[in-house]
Parts: structure tokens; C-alpha cells; sequence
């Protein structure tokens, strides 16, 4: 048998890439994404909402299913779970549970380019991925150990398989796989749940001809998903009785009391994310969503309910069904509405190209020579224009990651405490925050000691509850719990607590007029002081 030419060999390669052009640009955008997301990874300090999944992890990976169950039992586990396995295989410590979110991420990009391209087209799909990615909202989230990026992947991989089913595949494969992947998706964050609505409504609008048949079909869905999640279910029930349910309703509403007043902003008016997925925060320019990529997204949905075709339509479906779901919930916040971001990725990708075929279709009045010149720079300028809009939205991301990059020495403080703690002694975290509460000192904790043996008074974060600080009772509580060390820290001069004209000087002050803390012989803290703000850890020896 002859053996092919080099010349047959390099057709074929060509063929291969010519092929599979649109795949293999998304594999380089897919390692260019990687790279830049796991960058410094670990020097960001761990915030409120990533503990849960990383102490959780920890006490999974050592085995101490109890001490989780009763812990954050409440949360859906599969975070945990994937977060254990890293741990099995990196270490214990918050770069391996972050490469979760890293991993989810890319895994959500890859299963919009797929679905995309099922439905349109691959071009449509690379474009409607590379926005995806560069979305700010969407890459702050794949550097933290939250849940979301795991939702975005498993909302859009449920859609894909339904539609699937609904459109391209009558068989039960597409189906059974959609019911799999929607359990999978409830365990991984309880609001999943709406991803049920948006397939019944599609089912209603785009296939009232098999509305019955489809519909009993349909009920395939939730029963797989249901055997799915009872398990866990079970098992919250077994571990702590009904006493966790009153607190998993609350993870399900999504927040506690600092969420209204933020949340109630525009009301009447049902816009609150129309301006959130933009601009959350009226002090700091940070963009979930780059405005001119937020822009493009709704004119492209605009495009859809102009042209109302089965996708449109499908589409149209899960955009809507999603912001009014989360728009009638009480507590708002733009990363709970995070399943739109692929819908709009889509969107925007759609028109962009809509519009590009509308220049290149564009017939000048001027002669050949000159309309085909002005045809020219018309394109030019639009593809100026889209560069323009991505690269601002890249800038974007950076601007919100940059944000974030504060090192809180936790890890340091908590290796002293435990070498100068006994095993009957403890530390306290006076007025815990968004980025310092007890468990973050427990994460680094080594497994002989009992996370008992770091607590926070008061019980709730400072920058999210009215805080009640008693001098006495918290004097009383370190003679009662046996305080070695109080755990200080630059929280802000004159920064009041929420709902509160009580600030952190006056605490420290109300602290020392106690005459009952501090040591001048141990005085260790860690950290340096930038300008007005410093980031450093002061342990204070308690004198009983």
C-alpha cells in the first residue's frame, strides 16, 4: 500500500482547519481565557460568599460529613462536592477551589458555542462565545469560588438539550439527558428551578399543534429531575430535621435584610436590571455587562421579536422568563440573573453580523468607483466600532477583577494563632465583614484544632446587619469562651456600619476603656497601610 504524499498530507491539514476554523479559534480563545483568569488567582482575599463552598470543601475532603451536613447543609452541594475533588488533588486552600469557577466557566463557553451553532451558525457561535467570555460580570466570576458560573453551564446545557429535543430529536435521549442535567443544575443552585418555566412556555408557544403530546412527554423532565435532587433532600431532612429548611427558603429568596432598600431602587418600574446588568453600584464603575455589548444584546433581541421565528421566539422565551422571575423576587442582584448572559451573548452576536450583512448588501447611490470606496470605509468603521465595543468590555473585566485585588493577611494571622493557641482557648473576630468573618480563619485552621475556636461577635456581618454591640456581653463571652487573642482590623476610620451610626473607632475605643485588653509584650499584626486604607490583621491579647 502506497503511502500518502506530503503534499496529500498538508491538503488534508488544510481541509481540517478549514473545516473546523471556527472550533480551533475557539480553543485559542478558550487558552487565552485560562491563562488570564488563573493569573494571581490567590492573592485576591476570599469573600463571604465563597466560604460556604471552600470550608465546606475542606470539611468534605476530611471526611467530616457531620460537621458539613450541619454547617451549610443548606446549600446545594455539587459546588462542594467538585470543590472536594480539587482539594483531593491540589491541596486544600482557595487557588484549588477557585479553579472550580475556572473550570465551569470554560465549560459554560464551550456549551453556548455548541448550542449556538446548532441553531445558527459556527460564526454566530465563536462571537457569541468571545462575548460571553470578555463579559466582566462573567469573567469576575470564573476567579471565585461562587456558585454562578456552574449555574450558567448547566442553565444553557439544559436549554441546549430541550431545545434539542423540542426541535431536532423526538427521541427520549435529548429528553432524559435534559432531565439529568436540570437535577444536576438544581443541586448546583436551587434557582435552576426557573429553567422548568422556560421550557413549559416554549412548549406553549412553539408547539401548540403537539401541545398534549408534548406536554406528557414533558412530565419525563421533572420526574428524572426530581429523582435527581430527592437524594439530597433526604439527606438535609436526616442530618438536621426541618430545623435547616427554615434556612435553605432563605438561600432560595436569595439574601437577608441588607437586600431591600438596595433592591427597591426604580421601583415602580420593573427596570431594576435593565440598569443593574450595567451599572450596580452608584459609587464604583463596575459594568456585570459592558453598555455598548448590553446595547447590541438588546437589539438583537429586538431583532427577534421583530422576526419571531421558532428560535427567536425560544430565545425571547428565556430572556423574559428570567427577568421577571427575578424581577418579582424581593432581594435583586445582578449575579442572580447571570442565565441571561448567554441569551444576550447570542443576541448581540446576531446582530452584529445582521448589521455586517446589511453593509455588505448596501448598493451606494455615488458611481461604482466611489459608492464601492464609501462601501469600503462603512465596513471598516463598523468592524472599528465592534473592536471598539469588545475591547472596552475586555477593559472592563479587568477594571472589576482589579477592584477586587485586596490580600487580607487571613492565612498568616490564623498560622500564629494556632501555634500560640491551646486547645481550650479561642480567638474572636470583633465585627465581621464581607471580606473577614469567622469561617475564613477556620478555612486555614489545621485539622487537629475545632473551628470552635475561632468565632465573631457580633453573630452577623457589620456591613450587611445592624450590628448591636455590647461592651459587657462581649466582655463576658471571652471570660465564658476562654479568648486568648481579639482579632482587629483596618475596617475604615469613620466607616459606619450598616444601618448605624456606630463605626469601628468607636468599638476599638469601647474595647480599651475595658483596661482588660492588650498586651505590650504580643502585639503581632500583618498587613501594610495604603494612603487612607490598609488591609492588616491585629491580634490583641485578651487579659481576662
Amino acid at each position: 500500500m502506497s503511502q500518502p504524499s506530503g503534499s496529500h498530507l498538508y491538503q488534508s491539514g488544510k481541509t481540517f482547519v478549514v473545516r473546523h476554523k471556527y472550533r480551533l479559534a475557539l480553543l485559542v480563545f478558550l487558552f487565552v481565557f485560562v491563562i488570564v483568569a488563573v493569573y494571581n488567582l490567590g492573592y485576591m482575599s476570599v469573600q463571604w460568599d465563597e466560604m460556604p463552598h471552600l470550608y465546606g470543601g475542606a470539611l468534605l475532603s476530611r471526611g467530616q460529613i457531620w460537621e458539613y451536613m450541619t454547617t451549610y447543609g443548606y446549600y446545594p452541594p455539587v459546588f462542594d462536592l467538585a470543590t472536594t475533588g480539587f482539594f483531593s488533588v491540589l491541596g486544600v486552600n482557595e487557588v484549588s477551589g477557585r479553579l472550580v469557577a475556572v473550570i465551569f466557566s470554560v465549560l459554560a463557553i464551550w456549551a453556548l458555542f455548541e448550542f449556538t451553532k446548532r441553531v445558527y451558525d459556527a460564526k454566530i457561535a465563536l462571537i457569541a462565545s468571545v462575548l460571553l467570555g470578555i463579559m466582566p460580570g462573567f469573567f469576575w466570576l470564573s476567579r471565585v469560588a461562587m456558585i454562578e458560573t456552574m449555574l450558567i453551564f448547566f442553565f444553557t446545557l439544559t436549554m441546549f438539550t430541550f431545545y434539542i429535543w423540542l426541535f431536532k430529536d423526538d427521541s427520549h435521549r435529548a429528553l432524559i439527558f435534559a432531565g439529568l442535567v436540570l437535577g444536576a443544575g438544581v443541586l448546583a443552585k436551587y434557582q435552576m428551578i426557573v429553567a422548568v418555566l422556560a421550557m413549559l412556555l416554549s412548549i406553549l408557544f412553539l408547539t401548540r399543534k403537539r401541545l398534549k403530546r408534548n406536554l406528557g412527554k414533558f412530565l419525563l423532565i421533572g420526574i428524572i429531575a426530581v429523582l435527581v435532587v430527592a437524594p439530597w433532600f433526604l439527606s438535609i431532612y436526616h442530618y438536621n430535621g426541618m430545623t435547616k429548611f427554615e434556612t435553605l427558603q432563605y438561600v432560595m429568596s436569595e439574601g437577608g435584610q441588607d437586600r431591600p432598600a438596595y433592591s427597591n431602587r426604580f421601583q415602580p418600574l420593573p427596570i431594576f436590571y435593565l440598569i443593574e446588568m450595567t451599572w450596580p453600584f452608584n459609587d464604583i464603575t463596575v459594568h456585570p455587562i459592558a453598555l455598548p455589548i448590553f446595547i447590541l444584546g438588546l437589539c438583537g433581541l429586538g431583532l427577534f421579536a421583530y422576526r419571531r421565528s421558532k428560535q427567536d421566539i425560544f430565545f425571547l422565551t428565556w430572556f423574559l422568563v428570567i427577568y421577571v422571575f427575578f424581577t418579582l423576587i424581593p432581594n435583586r442582584q445582578w449575579r442572580y440573573v447571570t442565565p441571561l448572559f448567554p441569551i444576550l451573548a447570542i443576541a448581540a452576536a446576531y446582530f452584529i453580523l445582521f448589521l455586517y450583512g446589511k453593509i455588505q448588501t448596501w448598493k451606494p447611490i455615488q458611481d461604482r468607483v466611489k459608492g464601492a470606496r464609501l462601501k469600503k470605509l462603512a465596513a471598516i468603521a463598523f468592524i472599528a466600532i465592534i473592536v471598539g465595543a469588545v475591547a472596552y468590555s475586555g477593559y472592563n473585566a479587568y477594571e472589576i477583577t482589579e477592584r477586587d485585588q485586596i490580600h487580607i493577611p487571613v492565612k498568616e494571622a490564623t498560622a500564629y494563632m494556632a501555634e500560640n493557641m491551646t486547645q481550650n482557648q479561642s480567638a474572636v473576630l470583633v465585627c465581621s465583614f464581607n471580606l473577614l468573618n469567622q469561617d475564613m480563619f477556620r478555612f486555614y485552621l489545621p485539622p487537629n484544632m475545632s473551628s470552635e475556636q475561632v468565632w465573631q461577635y457580633p453573630a452577623l456581618a457589620v456591613d450587611a446587619f445592624t450590628p448591636n454591640f455590647n461592651i459587657t456581653k462581649f466582655v463576658d463571652l471571652c471570660v465564658e469562651r476562654n479568648v486568648k487573642y481579639i482579632i482587629l482590623y483596618d475596617f475604615g476610620v469613620h466607616t459606619q456600619f450598616f444601618n448605624s451610626t456606630i463605626d469601628y473607632t468607636q468599638v476599638r475605643q469601647m474595647i480599651f476603656e475595658t483596661a482588660r485588653f492588650d498586651d505590650p509584650e504580643e502585639r503581632p499584626f500583618w498587613g501594610e497601610y495604603y494612603g487612607w486604607y490598609g488591609y492588616r490583621i491585629f491580634l490583641v491579647r485578651f487579659l481576662g
